[in-house]
């Protein structure tokens, strides 16, 4: 009997890893952006110390001590953010693939055990990311060769590193196990991980995420001094108490149980969710509170409904009144749910800052608008791509296809079933537009208003348009992502990467050649971010005519309504132009030939367009 395991599952998957060719493609991209922010990090501390000594008349190798330290607080945070983010994408299709391949039930066959099963797909998904990371253990060899990292710090952050690939890595296998498509289990895990996260936060315990230990531990300042920078004044005679990596693995443990806990829950899901039917599991709960709601509903109104369920014929936009009332996040009541889920905790917040904070800009409110942006992106970008490869997944497109419309307007009535969504949706970035409104505004004199301040109002026609544009771009690129790719997990992560990739690059280009204004702000136009951002900078200071650099220089800035119109009036161009691309490709990318169609009449207003395919009589 050999010592060593044969771990037969673990070795099919790093094979079939190995014969993909993606796989080198998103390890060469992941690395050389990864070591891309490195680089950025490595100049950027390298500069701040330069120009900090300069300032305090320090020359010489005296210039440099410690730097070590300003180069680790700028890397790890690099290193824990790259985990967080790739971590629940690589893991969450490893269970969910075998069940929309149907080979689970061939796996579970075998004699693999189910903690086997489970352990064995963990262990193929965590080779991907720590060949990734590791990378960056060279540089961060050179880091501690600089002074003001010791043993100690290093060896407890490569351990947090390591807990926080095991964290994220559970998760994602804990919601592969449990939902029956990759796209459910890639928005839960994200979902759950902000759930943690926000608790930890909230609660003020930051044992159960490895990097907030990190940040707890190492980052916390001694009369502005972080402790990575610490140790580098031990070689000048001051005494700093350095933190044992024990004290650090310690601290780690109940990441680790909860790690542990998610592991045995996907363990005990195995076997139960392996066959589970592929139905909504949002519709599920749906109804669940429906039951709830119609019994209390009963016992203390009698019955009484303000608003009673519709069932009305299709009319004129079948595939649109299929969208709205036979999809779960269609139909009224089910958006009315979801809004308030959304709505309840941002109009708190918001309510909280309003009346508990003096100031007119409530930094927190900002945090929560990036917060809401993010999440409704995200939701906007996983409906969009999946409306016609759901349809693929669930073999209902050709029925679709062979319907007598054209494509054009099959995917008009697809989009136009969004719109409920894309409203709801919106609801919560407005309201907090809304709340920096009225911050600004003093309503004990209604008749000054408009006279004192009437860049107010026109903050809120510009939040309108910032979102109606923004929502329509995601879902416009999302659709025609989700044509061209037929895989539901494949289009989501390429649509969210190209939209991320989108917004993140002409940031990094401004960072990294450090682009003064105006051409600062040319740059940023090309970002999605630019246009939320240039609104929010309008209410602050609508004018900014004129400014100062780091060197003391006055510099020009664009006006900010000025930039706030061009973003919008940039974005607004390039949704029409995705729009009218994805319109004029769809025949070729459902794979319909169509000629100059016959018109039918019809009893409605509308006439039914009807493709006359080539070949056919």
């Amino acid at each position: 009997m050999s010592l060593i395991p044969e771990l037969p599952l673990l070795r099919r998957e790093l094979t079939e890893l190995a014969n993909r060719r993606r796989t080198y493609v998103v390890r060469v991209v992941g690395a050389v952006i990864l070591l891309f922010f490195v680089f950025l990090a490595y100049s950027k501390s390298m500069s701040m110390r330069q120009q900090v000594m300069n300032t305090a008349g320090v020359s010489g190798t005296m210039r440099y001590m410690g730097i070590g330290g300003d180069i680790f607080s700028e890397i790890i945070p690099l290193l824990f953010y790259t985990i967080q983010v790739l971590m629940p994408a690589l893991c969450c299709a490893c269970v969910t693939t075998e069940k929309e391949n149907n080979t689970l039930g061939t796996l579970m066959l075998t004699r693999l055990s189910s903690g086997t099963i489970i352990l064995e797909k963990f262990g193929s998904r965590l080779v991907p990311m720590l060949t990734l990371l590791l990378l960056t253990f060279p540089v961060l060899a050179h880091v501690h060769t600089l002074g003001g990292v010791d043993t100690d710090l290093l060896i407890a952050t490569l351990w947090l590193l390591f807990c926080e690939c095991l964290l994220f890595a559970s998760i994602a296998i804990a919601c592969s196990t449990w939902f029956t498509t990759t796209v459910a289990a890639f928005v839960w895990s994200y979902a759950l991980i902000g759930v943690l996260a926000a608790l930890s936060l909230s609660l003020g315990y930051a044992t159960f995420v490895p990097s907030a230990i990190w940040r707890s531990e190492f980052t916390e300042s001694l009369w502005g001094i972080s402790r990575t920078q610490m140790a580098g004044f031990n070689a000048a005679g001051v005494p700093v108490a350095q933190s044992h990596w024990l004290l650090t693995v310690s601290k780690s443990v109940p990441a680790m149980l909860v790690t542990a806990a998610f592991l045995l829950f996907a363990r005990l899901a195995l076997v139960r969710r392996a066959f589970v039917s592929q139905a909504s599991v949002l519709l599920k709960v749906f109804r669940m509170v429906d039951v709830f709601f119609t019994a209390l509903n009963e016992r203390t109104t009698g019955g009484i409904e303000l608003v009673r369920d519709s069932n009305p014929l299709p009319g004129d936009d079948p595939v649109t009144w299929r969208e709205r009332n036979k999809k779960s996040l269609g139909k009224a009541r089910y958006l009315f749910r979801v809004l308030v889920v959304l709505e309840i905790p941002t109009l708190f917040i918001c309510v909280l800052a309003a009346t508990a904070s003096a100031r007119n800009y409530f930094y927190g409110l900002y945090v929560l608008q990036g917060l809401i942006w993010t999440l409704t992106v995200l939701v906007t970008a996983v409906k969009a791509s999946t409306l016609f490869s759901s349809e693929r997944a669930n073999q209902t497109i050709e029925p679709l296809l062979a319907t007598p419309m054209s494509g054009v307007e099959l995917l008009s009535q697809k989009v136009v079933g969004m719109r409920r969504l894309l409203i709801v949706l919106s609801v919560p970035i407005l309201t907090v537009n809304v709340t920096h409104f009225l911050l600004q505004v003093n309503f004990s004199s209604l008749s000054e208003i408009v006279v004192q301040r009437p860049g107010v109002y026109l903050y809120l026609l510009l939040s309108i348009c910032t979102a109606y544009v923004l929502l329509s771009l995601v879902t416009w690129l999302s659709v025609g992502i989700g044509l061209m790719i037929h895989s539901q997990t494949r289009a989501v992560l390429v649509s969210a990467t190209v939209l991320a990739t989108w917004t993140v690059v002409p940031l990094i280009i401004v960072q990294l050649f450090r682009l003064a204004p105006p051409l600062q702000e040319l740059v940023t136009t090309f970002s999605p971010y630019s246009a939320v951002a240039a609104t929010e900078q309008y209410l602050i200071n609508p004018i900014a005519l004129t400014g100062y650099n780091a060197q003391g220089e006055q510099i020009e800035y664009v006006p900010r309504l000025l930039w706030a119109g061009c973003a919008i009036a940039f974005f607004w161009a390039v949704m029409l132009a995705i729009r009218h691309g994805v319109r004029s490709r769809c025949p070729f990318l459902l794979n319909r030939r169509e000629n100059p169609s016959e018109v039918l009449p019809t009893s409605g207003m509308h006439r039914i367009q009807v493709p006359v395919l080539e070949g056919t009589q």
